[in-house]
């Protein structure tokens, strides 16, 4: 059962992705010719001040799902629907001090944002302020489908709406172009995504009973305890996630961030795509520790290996698509006078490369918890990206402050290793870090190779198909070489002839 949702998770949210994906480069080329820089900043620096603010969330959702993973693999109904219900009332909460925070953060609008005009920039944000509140109001069921391995059935529902709503906003951009209405159909539709899943939610988990809460209940199971330490997790995360475009902003000016949104909207779109991959094996991984011990067997840390080395192949086949083909794809999708410099690209490869190359072992880490033992390495990550972000800013504009990411980023991922290898893989460090190694050598040799060879193609759509050849061919031969026939590539093959096996099976009872 674990392996066929696993897969339902990953071929629902593969397929709803793709199409989404096509559908937001089309809304964002819409977006920017129809409503100008000033409109498009705007939408993309209030999106991430509502980032920060909900650092007041606290990680509600991670502590609280890591320890609902235990109680579902206990089958315990009646914890589950308690802590079901103290997830709902403290979001309900959250969504309380976020409207405060909205309507204190503001009076810094002015400043983030200083050459678009007051009120562009506070009707965009008042907008921003109701489809948050509405998120917070309505969204607490997603997290059972989450940690059942159901998110697929989420996926339908998000689908049919998220396409109801590009298509409302390409309407809106070609025959009424009204920004407040083009942002208000976003509003709507999330609404009614929420509003269905509430009503499956019901048919689904019958046995998920609204309980009586208390602050008790929260003291009792040392949920304050965890969260004092996530909080630091939460707010690094955000200020690394966010940094870039605000910095942007203030420093740069609303053509610059506009130059950075449209490179996000396509890193967004794919990492969205990516996480889509991953995240199928997250609640896989979750059942995993906790069916078991919190220190893994000899068969749990193949399963581990497996999939660092399934994150890193992914990682680098990532890197290199990105260096080869995101400034050829800018230039046809928005025009030669958007593209930035190659070293943006670069540095942007390197930090994507980061992010997925340690994946998994991110996914481990949240679900084991005692957040209290990587906390100063989130506090660094997040110190150092602001401070460095200002000062490499007037050195090298954009590229500066994206080079203070990947420094935290790093360091983020430092703290990671730290809990993962002391609670769960102990012993094996010395092996992570030799991998390590030997993963950016071959890193290098697969950007280099591609690129080599996707300089000598033509520009323009066409240009793009022998690109895109070169990098399905050439980044994964040479993993194939290097990594093809060790233990870990091995457990890879293995497992994806398992579950060959069983869609044919299933193929025939069918």
């Amino acid at each position: 059962m674990r392996t066929k949702r696993t897969l339902l998770n990953m071929a629902y949210a593969l397929g709803s992705s793709l199409l989404l994906l096509l559908l937001g480069l089309v809304t964002r080329r819409l977006l920017v010719d129809n409503f100008g820089t000033q409109v498009t900043t705007a939408s993309q620096v209030v999106s991430q001040l509502f980032n920060f603010f909900s650092i007041a969330e606290f990680g509600v959702g991670s502590v609280i799902s890591y320890r609902l993973y235990e109680q579902i693999a206990a089958k315990n109904e009646e914890k589950i629907s308690k802590y079901m219900s103290m997830y709902k009332w403290a979001y309900r909460a959250v969504g309380s001090v976020i409207a405060l925070l909205a309507l204190c953060g503001a009076a810094a609008l002015p400043w983030i944002m200083p050459d678009v005009p007051l009120a562009t920039g506070y009707t965009v944000y008042g907008l921003n302020v109701i489809s948050t509140l509405c998120s917070y109001f309505l969204v607490t069921r997603r997290l059972m489908y989450t940690c059942t391995q159901q998110g697929y059935r989420c996926t339908q529902i998000d689908f049919c709406c998220n396409v109801l709503t590009s298509l409302a906003k390409i309407a809106v951009s070609m025959w009424s172009p009204n920004y407040v209405l083009y942002f208000s159909v976003s509003i709507f539709f999330n609404v009614c995504a929420n509003l269905l899943i509430a009503w499956r939610f019901k048919k689904d988990f019958p046995y998920v009973k609204d309980v009586r809460i208390t602050l008790a209940d929260f003291k009792d199971l040392g949920i304050f305890h965890d969260l004092r330490y996530y909080l630091v997790h939460r707010l690094s995360n955000t200020i690394y996630g966010s940094s870039d475009t605000i910095v942007t902003s203030r420093m740069g000016g609303s053509v610059q961030t506009t130059f950075l949104g449209n490179y996000s909207t396509i890193s967004t779109s794919a990492t969205d795509l990516g996480n889509k991959v991953m995240d199928s094996f997250a609640a896989a991984i979750g059942n995993i520790v906790y069916d078991k011990s919190a220190a893994a067997n000899d068969h749990d840390k193949q399963v581990f290996w497996g999939l660092d080395l399934f994150s890193y192949l992914f990682a680098s086949f990532v890197a290199a698509a990105y260096f080869c083909l995101f400034q050829p794809f800018m230039g046809a999708w928005m025009g030669e006078r958007w593209l930035l410099p190659l070293s943006f690209v670069l540095v942007f490869c390197l930090n994507e490369y980061v992010g997925w190359n340690h994946r998994m072992l991110g996914s481990y880490r949240a679900v084991l918890g005692h957040f209290e033992q990587d906390q100063w390495f989130m506090v660094s990550s997040a110190a150092v990206n602001l401070i460095l972000s200002f000062i490499l800013f007037p050195l090298f504009d954009i590229t500066g402050a994206l080079i203070a990411t990947v420094v935290a980023h790093c360091i983020m991922w430092a703290g990671r290793v730290v809990v993962v290898f002391r609670r769960y893989m102990a012993g094996g460090l010395a092996h992570y870090l030799a991998a390590q190694a030997l993963h950016l050598v071959t890193l290098a040799a697969c950007m280099g190779s591609s690129y080599a060879l996707c300089a000598r193609m033509p520009g323009g759509w066409l240009g793009l198909v022998p690109r895109v050849l070169v990098v399905l061919i050439v980044p994964n031969a040479i993993n194939l070489a290097v990594y093809g026939w060790g233990r870990d590539a091995a457990y890879l093959r293995s497992y994806a002839q398992k579950l060959a096996a069983k869609l044919k099976r299933k193929g025939k009872a069918e």
